[in-house]
């Protein structure tokens, strides 16, 4: 018979627990500067101090003592806490009340749970239960949702009030771009156009009168002292609190004449974006013709002309033809548009090959980004406390707690951290909790490329079009050939992916250890130029349709040895 002590490293052991003793910290908190008696921070230290000296407790630090929301568990002194709790083997966290250690409901419940697996106690000095026992447990657990209903009740009575004073027709928060923020004659918090309300004024004009493109714009504005980005003047565009009018998601969908003076009319704010709905990027749109899916995006290769279309009435055929004189390049729709779709099934995955494909695809990407979603944790955190931040001071400012000197201060301050968080996380151009369904949709038009553009109407084609040959393509005449000097990276990748593990019969992952110089570091930048025919992939996505990349890569005659 075998020796059972052979076989000890395989038993399964409980989580270990932190050994029951007398250590204990002290965490503090506030929720609003101003609070007094026994919430003080002061207060609430010194009972906390007693009670732990009356049990003998050994105080091995105090933690918090500071002004924070305990909406959520992701306050900084908290984490901190926690972490030299388990760090240091300490048994014990003492608060005044459990509230105090948070009001985020069932995810503190889940919060005290962990603690307690791991054998720490959350101790109240106002509420005292036996943690230890099951009926000590629940008690905890339902003043803990009560701190949650209680932080409930009194944002829906903020909310109420904020939404009240939307519908009277009140600006919500720091003045937009060309307002400053003031008071009327009854001390009631209004908008008045400020200095650069001129300024503002005018880049409404340029857009309406001479139709140039946002970035133009942005350079013009830069050049009178008001530095903005493009992304940011497409909504200032699109703000109606420049005509006079009032947004808001309180408002859910209503529209509100507002108190304040407009800084355009309502005729040049609609002009304005009548103008961007058809034209945001400053070209020409083309007449949409459903028989002529191809017309500008394909160039003749002698010339480099974009092909028009044409009608030839008696034969009741469409063409395309090069706008060049003499060129003579021309061709029936019918044979140009079997062409490309002949281009398309190059790359078309055939069904037995989804599954493996999506999930080198997954793999290929997660090695590649892993650095990239740590950042974007990073800066979700961080963009969540400040969001946190800016609800604070707002509701603090509606119910009068502070003045409008200090609203001003403070709530310009955080909103300049959000923007600036928020264009870092907008630079990676990624939601990766999504990548299973734009994988999804990549390979659904990979396996179909010919039928689904075959019949898709006009705008759908342009849409697959322009994704997957990013460059259009070009016709040659003389060879009677329809070509393309530019592919989507993830079109191509899905590919070589598809070929690789086809020929792999052991079905075993790719290697692609050997790629990592190829690849920026950088994750989701405009990439590094191909090396020795090889081409450099990130991935991001393009919401519309698909993920891709903006890449220089492989004709459309393929090469025959992967670079994936």
């Amino acid at each position: 018979m075998s020796n059972l002590n052979q076989f000890q490293s395989f038993a399964k052991r409980n989580e270990q627990k932190i050994a029951n003793n007398n250590k204990a910290v002290i965490y503090t908190r506030v929720s609003d500067a101003k609070q007094q008696d026994n919430t003080s921070l002061e207060s609430q230290r010194k009972y906390c101090t007693e009670y732990a000296i009356n049990r003998n407790f050994d105080i091995c630090g105090y933690y918090g003592g500071t002004v924070a929301s305990a909406k959520t568990d992701d306050r900084k002194a908290f984490q901190e806490m926690l972490t030299d709790v388990r760090r240091k083997k300490i048994s014990n966290i003492i608060v005044y009340s459990i509230d105090r250690f948070s009001r985020a409901g069932a995810s503190a419940i889940s919060t005290v749970e962990q603690l307690n697996r791991k054998g720490i106690n959350v101790l109240s000095v106002t509420q005292p239960v036996d943690t230890e026992s099951s009926t000590g447990t629940f008690f905890q657990n339902i003043n803990l949702l009560f701190s949650k209903y209680d932080n409930d009740q009194r944002r829906e009575k903020t909310i109420t009030g904020m939404r009240q004073r939307l519908l009277s027709g009140y600006w919500m928060g720091v003045a937009p771009l060309g307002y400053e923020n003031t008071r009327n004659e009854q001390n009631i918090p209004i908008i008045v156009p400020g200095d650069k309300a001129k300024i503002i004024r005018n880049a409404f004009l340029w857009k309406a009168n001479e139709g140039i493109s946002n970035v133009d714009i942005v350079k013009r504005l830069k050049t009178h002292g008001v530095k903005i980005y493009k992304q940011h003047l497409t909504r200032l565009f699109r703000n109606p609190v420049y005509c006079g009018l009032i947004s808001h998601s309180l408002l859910d969908g209503e529209i509100i004449q507002g108190v304040h003076k407009a800084i355009v009319s309502k005729e040049l704010f609609l002009k304005v974006n009548g103008i961007q709905a058809k034209n945001s990027h400053g070209y020409k749109q083309n007449k949409v013709n459903d028989n002529l899916p191809l017309k500008g995006f394909a160039k003749c290769e002698g010339c480099g002309s974009p092909l028009t279309g044409f009608l030839v009435k008696k034969k009741g055929l469409y063409y395309y033809k090069c706008k060049t004189i003499g060129c003579s390049c021309n061709r029936s729709t019918k044979a140009i548009h079997q062409q490309f779709e002949q281009l398309l099934s190059k790359y078309e995955i055939t069904e037995k090959m989804i599954a493996p494909v999506k999930t080198q695809m997954k793999y290929t990407f997660e090695y590649y980004n892993q650095s990239k979603k740590d950042q974007e944790a990073t800066l979700k955190y961080s963009l969540k406390a400040i969001e946190e931040k800016i609800e604070k001071v707002q509701e603090r400012y509606v119910i009068g707690e502070i003045n409008d000197d200090l609203f001003q201060k403070f709530n310009k301050k955080f909103v300049a951290e959000k923007e600036e968080i928020e264009n870092e996380l907008n630079k990676g151009g990624i939601n990766s909790s999504n990548l299973d369904f734009y994988i999804n949709e990549s390979l659904e038009l990979f396996g179909n490329l010919n039928s689904i553009w075959a019949s898709s109407d006009y705008t759908r084609k342009q849409k697959i079009q322009n994704v997957l040959f990013p460059d259009g393509i070009v016709y040659n005449r003389q060879k009677d050939k329809v070509q393309t000097s530019k592919i989507n990276s993830v079109m191509e990748l899905a590919r070589c992916l598809s070929m690789s593990l086809n020929e792999n019969k052991k079905g075993q992952k790719a290697d692609f250890a050997n790629l990592s110089p190829l690849v920026s570091p950088k994750g989701f930048e405009p990439l590094t130029a191909s090396l020795e025919g090889r081409c450099s992939i990130q991935l991001s996505y393009e919401p519309s349709l698909i993920f891709f990349c903006k890449c220089s890569i492989h004709s459309d005659s393929y090469r025959s040895t992967s670079p994936h």
